[in-house]
């Protein structure tokens, strides 16, 4: 198998368990405080990837790539992750346009890969991000009155966007030189670790939650989290931050095949439009080559 082949297998698997997190965390609504999630999904997964380092011996990390990594962490676990949770927070947000509008990050890890990694945005790959656009905005808006939408809420939830966008450029500066294991374990116990002062400011409780929780919990952490981003930034650092994130894209596909099979949602056209637009864009940007030679 080429190397690009297990890059975007790696972020296909990435995209499956990032797909499951809305379904989970619905389950634990009440139960468990957002940012507490944030903190506890991130300081565990961070801990079990720094097991493994300790297994294989090998936590040594120069200055320069700590700095990097840790300015990762901070933009993923305090800013964009706490923001996605805001914007879920606020009076009359749509938790499927918040959905939509983060889902919509590849976009940036674009811009962000062409100025950082000069990574050129060829033509068919932005028709490509309009056909995923489009998809994920049709699959998110059916039966959302636009009217009752708060604007902080999607204005939030766009600057989590932005800055995933930014972290996913800069992780895999950092996992390209010191690897995906490492570049994960340090800057999901940094981020966690920044985050901690927020939660006591808050009065919110760091450990202490309601226990019937503990397997969603344990899920988030382990697979959502520590596995989901460990096989995301292997899958980037094959294929380049441009390219591997388009499969984000799928997300909201899934997510709503999960709501569907798990929460009892129905089929409807706008799920079946935006799929068949969301894997048109998809197969533009990743086969371009391909489809050129046949059709054009």
């Amino acid at each position: 198998m080429k190397k690009n082949s297990f890059g975007y297998l790696f972020i296909v698997i990435t995209v499956i368990f990032f797909s499951t997190y809305e379904v989970v965390s619905k389950s634990i609504m009440g139960r468990v405080n957002p940012f507490q999630i944030n903190f506890l999904r991130f300081f565990i997964g961070g801990s079990l990837l720094l097991l493994f380092l300790l297994i294989k011996r090998d936590v040594r990390i120069d200055p320069k790539s700590l700095a990097v990594v840790a300015l990762a962490g901070i933009l993923n676990v305090v800013f964009s992750m706490n923001l996605l949770q805001l914007s879920l927070s606020i009076p009359n947000a749509k938790a499927a346009i918040v959905a939509v509008i983060f889902s919509s990050n590849p976009i940036f890890v674009s811009v962000f890969a062409a100025i950082m990694d000069k990574e050129r945005i060829p033509f068919f790959k932005a028709v490509g991000m309009i056909f995923g656009i489009l998809g994920i905005t049709t699959i998110s808006i059916d039966g959302q009155a636009l009217g009752d939408i708060n604007i902080l809420s999607p204005v939030l939830a766009l600057m989590s966007a932005v800055l995933y966008g930014l972290y996913t450029v800069v992780g895999r500066m950092a996992s390209s030189k010191i690897g995906s294991l490492k570049m994960n374990a340090y800057s999901f116990l940094i981020g966690s670790i920044a985050l901690l002062p927020f939660l006591l400011i808050k009065d919110i409780p760091v450990f202490k939650f309601d226990y019937s929780a503990l397997l969603q919990v344990v899920y988030l952490s382990v697979f959502v989290t520590g596995i989901a981003y460990l096989t995301y930034f292997m899958g980037l650092t094959r294929t380049g931050a441009g390219s591997g994130s388009v499969v984000f894209f799928l997300k909201p596909v899934l997510a709503s095949v999960f709501a569907i099979i798990f929460l009892g949602e129905k089929i409807n056209l706008n799920l079946v439009l935006g799929t068949a637009l969301t894997l048109l864009g998809m197969a533009v940007m990743l086969y371009w080559d391909k489809i050129k030679q046949k059709f054009v």
